[in-house]
């Protein structure tokens, strides 16, 4: 059988929906780039999953690059296709559901469910809510790249989607697959091709793929992620295996070596709160890097690199190496964001490109911190903030990250892929994700994770 196909607009979206199916007991592969597809090995249960980092491009850009991608994975065998969005339902989803549909024959629809219950997004009355909160009234609103400022799923994609689009209400999902098969059928009959359904709990979404399967149509799942998991499961497209039972903990156990080494460029609150709480555990340092510094010109930019790797080395030179190890943006650790002016003033660049060049730059510190460490020595790597996720894999020549589970939904766990780090343990999450104390566990989750698999 041949593997779940899935294409996501970015990287921490790719392995929260790798994470999911990781927990099935089957292989889960994300890929950076949709060009590492055709010689990247297949696996006969499990997922091939790649990221397109299309989210903030133009919706031809967009288009586009799905296509390809679902091309890409078409040639190699792949039959059953998901097209992963945003839980707060940013960048084109229109355009790239649209760019996958175009890429596969004209039976297949598009089955979208934006819930994702375990991360408290659910949709009711065709409302997307958050945490209890309609989504325009959240942070994403506001967001830089990508805001959204409507809450009703119909609306907001009926601007993005040509195709004819229907909408399943909570009431016929809450009284089961019958009913839910009952308005699939009538909608389709009027030519929909695109089906937005309603759903609270995991169960709702598990009552959508068994009535999806029933009816034996050809779908793309259009959602998070637990609608894929779900149909991946129902549809018999994987076969779920009992997996390593992973624990969470907030306190340090005996038997931790090495020392795990974190990246954090994401300016948020959340971001801030979760190191302020991890540098009150004993044997953690950080080393703040200047912000404008590294945007400055090459020469400054170069110094910067220079002192925050030098001062890496000092501190893994020592004689008590630390059992955490953060190298950040100021504004992670202090929680104090420069203003737009005063770094478009350092950089020589306006806007969008001055996240792209800080990012760019923060890979090329993390790379350079990295290879400090002798291997012994690196306990796991944990990396938060999606553009800083990217540019840190890129720069550690590394193709992919291999799935095995999260610590906390959108908060993933699994090993680098490709390059000289390969099977380092790596826990990865979004800015915005996780509670105070997610950080710390997730650093206790890698020293699990290298206890069981290195006897360390």
């Amino acid at each position: 059988m041949s593997p779940i196909g899935i294409v996501a607009d970015d990287l921490t979206g790719a392995t929260t929906v790798g994470a999911l199916i990781a927990r099935e007991g089957v292989t889960s592969t994300v890929l950076f780039d949709p060009r590492y597809i055709k010689d990247s090995p297949l696996p006969d249960d499990g997922a091939l999953i790649v990221s397109t980092d299309s989210r903030a491009m133009e919706p031809e850009v967009a288009f586009s690059r799905v296509r390809r991608a679902t091309e890409a994975l078409l040639a190699r065998g792949v039959s059953q296709f998901s097209k992963r969005t945003d839980t707060t339902l940013r960048g084109g989803i229109g355009p790239e559901v649209e760019g996958m549909l175009s890429a596969l024959p004209d039976d297949y629809l598009a089955i979208i469910v934006p819930a994702m219950p375990q991360s408290h997004r659910v949709v009711v009355g065709g409302f997307s809510l958050i945490d209890s909160e309609l989504l325009s009234r959240t942070g994403v609103a506001q967001d830089v790249r990508t805001p959204v400022t409507e809450s009703h799923v119909p609306t907001l994609l009926a601007s993005q989607f040509m195709a004819r689009l229907g909408h399943v209400p909570i009431q016929s999902v809450m009284a089961g697959k019958q009913a839910i098969k009952h308005d699939l059928v009538e909608l389709r009959r009027e030519g929909t091709r695109a089906f937005v359904l309603d759903a609270v709990t995991l169960n709702d979404i598990d009552q959508i793929a068994q009535a999806v399967v029933d009816l034996r149509w050809k779908v793309i799942c259009v959602d998070p992620g637990p609608l894929t998991d779900r149909m991946a499961v129902r549809s018999g497209a994987i076969t779920p295996h009992e997996g390593v039972e992973r624990t969470r903990r907030l306190e340090s156990v005996p038997g931790e070596s090495g020392t795990v080494l974190l990246v954090a460029g994401s300016a948020t609150g959340v971001t801030h709160e979760q190191f302020a709480a991890l540098r009150d555990v004993p044997g953690t340092e950080s080393v703040a890097i200047d912000v404008l510094q590294l945007i400055g010109d090459e020469m400054t930019a170069t110094q910067e690199r220079r002192r925050v790797v030098a001062e890496v080395r000092r501190i893994m030179q020592g004689e008590q190496k630390p059992r955490a190890l953060i190298v950040a943006l100021d504004t992670v650790l202090t929680g104090h964001r420069h203003e737009l002016s005063d770094m478009e003033q350092a950089s020589g660049v306006k806007g969008q490109q001055v996240s792209t060049l800080l990012n760019t730059r923060l890979g090329e510190v993390a790379r350079g911190a990295i290879d400090v460490f002798a291997p012994e020595d690196l306990a796991g790597v944990y990396l938060t903030g999606g553009d800083v996720m990217v540019n840190c894999c890129r720069a550690f020549d590394a193709r992919g990250i291999a799935l095995v589970d999260y610590v906390i939904p959108q908060v993933d766990q699994g090993t680098i892929s490709g390059g000289p780090y390969s099977g380092v343990p790596l826990v990865c999450k979004g800015g915005l994700t996780g509670t105070r104390t997610t950080t710390v566990e997730s650093v206790n989750r890698l020293f699990d994770e290298r206890m069981r698999t290195q006897n360390v």
